[in-house]
């Protein structure tokens, strides 16, 4: 009887059951899983965190994601992976998804890395968090937060057995210092400044912190972003750097595989029930969105990039022929390159083709809205609106004169020097009536500035003479040179040659004109004054746009009378190259307003006057720029803008420039007259002249050049 009410009683654990469960569990192989299995299992979307889709995390829905994240396996071979996107495509996702992965199965110390502080407690509240607290696989394994116990995670560090995770922003250099980090996230990287506390890139800061585990091959790095201004964009260059993976479709009616490009998203129609479609590359026919998640779900990511001499990708590839262009990452073709990815809106399960397509069409008459559109839809940099014309243009644009030679109808000389690091680059401009210009020279001075070696053939450079066609020679007339952060280095350099040699330095304010003049002391490492220089301050602002615009007159050609428009800059063949021309068009006018956000954008708004400032695109020289900037606002310096037709004539005759026939000439002379000024900040006030013409030449032209004391052979190398 006892016994047989005991075995109809339930049977209740004892300790010794559950050692010995746990340490059968323990004794278990972990089974291996990649990221997204992983996430798939065993991570649960939180209500809270927003999602249309909470519960079960299913990386189905989101197929594009599948391979990115999977490149985030210790095991896998890829160092460095990059996704550039638009909006609403899930690249956050990944970053929590490689978190709790870390968590669970390759713990190590990881650094989140984001633009701002907004930034950075969002993603913590909205993303990770919530995460934390819905998924039962880490949540018991990531320590709760807990302002009075050291030991505790906070917003910014999570704590977990075997590792931590920092959340660190760009904008303050304290948190990229003192740690090892063997995991790295960024995300939003095109939003990051370019230098940070003064001590250079945030993300080369951050890089140092993998140094570490880089060396034993185990860093991992993950940059997404929606991109920015082209020319300034990371994740654009990031991903130009890599393998270049589009996602290709297959056409639900061909069968050829594609990518969605938004030339191919087609208008609504009646015909299609007012709903945007793409047209197919192959067939022509339309794609309805109700068979994108087909689409999608047997879409490949492509890398396009191919080595050089090699048959490119094609932009449709049949069903077919698919296997020969597939490709993982780090394999094949494709092995010296690390994945990056593009993507955009039409991929995206949370987004509708019409809507893309409504959203587009508006931004059409709007550059506001344009640039979010080309940046959060598209995925794409935004190109700022410049008065540059493109380098490619530039280029073709060259003209065939003789270098080193004055051409008709320039009369004046100035000469600008750069200085650089290592080296003084240099270019002389020749200027003729309504502020024409001609590149008749240029050259680089192989010296630092700190070297006696670069003020002998700075001094050569000041000697130099220039034939004219009428057989005259004709001086420089002044020369300048940038200061810049050297200045009480260089000042003692140029006093000894005040006569012919200008100091100059930048002034970036808008409402600069082309040049003025200051005293500056010049004192000993004691503090002492041993001297004084003038300083010529060159507005950079107004410049840098008429600068554009002459270039942009080049492109043009001569209008509709046969003439050159007013300020047009002429490029010499010989001497302007591809490099050259990329140097003149370096830079663009950014609205800092346009890119700020939250109180920094509340703060300058709150401004007056023009915010604008110039900006050199990443990764770009601009000198060949700052020389014909300095030079041109030394020909402001001259008088050049106030010079008469009458004046004009005077000096084709005292420096004999050839002169062209009679009835040539007099049209010269009449239409040579004082160019309006361009509209802008800087011609606001008169410019006042600074210094005069040097005396030209009145050697004979057939007689033999002036000693080149002693420097022969570098003068023949600056004269390439």
């Amino acid at each position: 009887m006892t016994t047989s009410i005991l075995a109809e009683e339930p049977r209740h654990a004892t300790g010794r059951s559950i050692l010995f469960a746990a340490l059968a569990e323990a004794c278990e192989p972990v089974e291996e899983l990649t990221v997204s299995e992983w996430a798939d299992r065993y991570r649960i979307v939180a209500a809270e965190s927003g999602s249309p889709f909470p519960g079960p995390w299913r990386t189905d829905r989101m197929p594009h994601l599948r391979e990115p994240m999977d490149c985030l396996h210790p095991d896998h071979p890829a160092a460095t992976i990059t996704l550039k996107c638009s909006a609403q495509v899930g690249k956050s996702e990944i970053i929590v998804n490689w978190f709790g992965y870390i968590v669970d199965r390759a713990p190590g110390p990881m650094m989140t890395m984001l633009p701002s502080l907004d930034e950075a407690v969002k993603f913590n509240r909205v993303k990770l968090q919530p995460t934390i607290d819905a998924s039962p696989r880490i949540r018991h394994r990531v320590r709760p937060e807990n302002s009075r116990d050291e030991a505790a995670s906070t917003t910014s560090f999570k704590r977990f057995s075997g590792g931590f995770n920092q959340i660190v922003t760009a904008s303050s250099s304290k948190g990229l210092q003192m740690v090892s980090i063997r995991y790295m996230a960024r995300d939003e990287i095109s939003e990051y400044p370019f230098d940070t506390d003064g001590r250079g890139d945030p993300v080369e800061q951050s890089r140092a912190r993998l140094k570490t585990f880089s060396g034993l091959g185990l860093a991992k790095e993950l940059n997404c972003s929606t991109p920015g201004l082209a020319g300034f964009c990371r994740i654009s260059d990031l991903f130009e750097a890599g393998d270049r993976r589009r996602r290709y479709v297959p056409c639900p009616h061909c069968g050829d595989f594609q990518v969605l490009t938004p030339a191919n998203l087609q208008a609504p129609s009646e015909a299609t029930g007012w709903r945007a479609t793409f047209a197919c590359q192959s067939c022509g026919q339309l794609i309805d969105q109700v068979d994108r998640a087909e689409m999608l779900a047997r879409a490949e990511w492509i890398p396009t990039w191919v080595p050089a001499g090699a048959r490119p990708v094609p932009e449709v590839i049949p069903a077919a022929e698919l296997a020969q262009w597939l490709c993982p990452p780090c394999t094949g073709r494709v092995r010296e390159r690390q994945p990056s990815y593009a993507i955009w809106a039409a991929y995206s399960p949370l987004e509708s083709w019409t809507d893309i397509w409504r959203r587009g069409d508006k931004a059409a008459a709007s550059p506001i809205l344009l640039k979010s559109h080309v940046q959060q839809d598209l995925g794409e940099a935004y190109e700022a609106k410049s008065d540059a014309p493109a380098w490619e243009a530039l280029f073709a644009a060259r003209e065939a004169f003789a270098p080193r030679v004055v051409p008709y109808p320039a009369a004046v000389l100035t000469a600008f020097i750069d200085v650089q690091g290592n080296r003084l680059e240099w270019g002389v401009w020749a200027w003729g009536p309504r502020l024409e210009g001609w590149l008749i020279d240029r050259g680089v001075i192989p010296y630092p500035s700190e070297v006696d070696e670069a003020w002998v053939a700075v001094d050569e450079l000041l000697a130099r003479t220039y034939p004219t066609q009428g057989g005259a020679e004709i001086p420089i007339d002044v020369v300048g040179i940038d200061t810049g952060f050297h200045g009480p280095d260089l000042y003692l350099r140029i006093r000894g040659r005040s006569h012919r040699l200008k100091a100059c330095k930048g002034a970036n304010k808008s409402d600069a004109i082309p040049i003025t003049a200051t005293v500056v002391k010049i004192r000993d490492k004691f503090g002492r004054d041993i001297g004084a220089v003038e300083l010529h301050h060159i507005g950079n602002f107004g410049l840098k746009g008429r600068i554009y615009q002459g270039l942009a007159n080049l492109v043009a050609g001569r209008d509709a009378s046969g003439r050159w428009r007013p300020e047009t800059l002429h490029l010499c063949a010989d001497l302007v190259d591809e490099a050259q021309c990329k140097q003149l068009t370096a830079e663009i006018l950014v609205d800092p307003r346009e890119e700020a956000k939250g109180k920094a954008r509340r703060s300058l708004h709150q401004r007056s006057g023009d915010q604008r400032v110039w900006m050199k695109k990443a990764g770009q020289a601009n000198e060949a720029l700052d020389i014909v900037v300095g030079a041109r606002a030394l020909a402001f310096g001259l008088g050049v803008d106030s010079y008469t037709p009458e004046r004009w004539a005077q000096l084709w005759r005292e420096r004999a420039i050839l002169l062209p026939e009679p009835d040539l000439f007099t049209d010269q002379a009449a239409t040579h007259a004082q160019p309006e000024a361009p509209a802008g900040p800087a011609t606001a006030r008169a410019t006042p002249r600074l210094f005069g013409l040097a005396k030209p030449s009145t050697a004979d032209p057939s007689s033999p050049p002036p000693a080149k004391r002693g420097i022969a052979a570098l003068a023949a190398l600056n004269r390439r």
